[in-house]
């Protein structure tokens, strides 16, 4: 892992994305991304484009997003306290608060792809991916919604998490 504050933890084995296409995500969302959001973004582009789905004003309304996930923002929440109790920083960076509420990923899907119909976040720890789907299909069974793209993300790449 390339992480190199993880190199001294023991039994290390992971499945690291090295080069993500940032190039086409807006600067302004991206700043405010921790990675489990940016690996649903790209996740979600991706299952779109394959479904051939394409949201549009005429349609956004009837597309939504419900993303699962265990560890919201490991990694901003790790750099923040770091920042705060062993650094000079008197309070945490501007986004901090959006990279790492639950429904971060469930939110930057709908502002990425122009989704305007249910959007949340579920966490139910490693469950999380599953009752997100199964939300989305509720909320297409109710009528809120035709299209509902779902799943789960995690990035939980950060030292203390993994040392635990």
């Amino acid at each position: 892992i390339a992480n190199s504050e993880l190199h001294d933890l023991e039994g290390m084995t992971g499945a690291e994305i090295k080069a993500l296409p940032e190039h086409d995500i807006n600067r302004g969302h991206l700043i405010s991304m921790d990675r489990f959001s940016l690996l649903a973004v790209l996740a979600a582009r991706e299952a779109m484009r394959q479904a051939g789905l394409s949201c549009d004003e005429g349609n956004a309304h009837r597309f939504g997003a419900t993303v699962g996930v265990g560890f919201t923002g490991s990694y901003a929440t790790e750099q923040t306290y770091r920042s705060l109790l062993l650094g000079s920083a008197v309070r945490a960076e501007l986004f901090t608060g959006v990279k790492v509420m639950p429904s971060a990923a469930s939110v930057h899907l709908s502002l990425s792809l122009g989704l305007r119909g249910p959007v949340f976040g579920v966490t139910s720890a490693c469950a999380s991916a599953n009752h997100a789907i199964a939300s989305a299909v509720d909320q297409i069974k109710l009528g809120r919604a035709d299209v509902m793209v779902s799943g789960g993300s995690d990035a939980p790449f950060a030292w203390g998490v993994l040392k635990a």
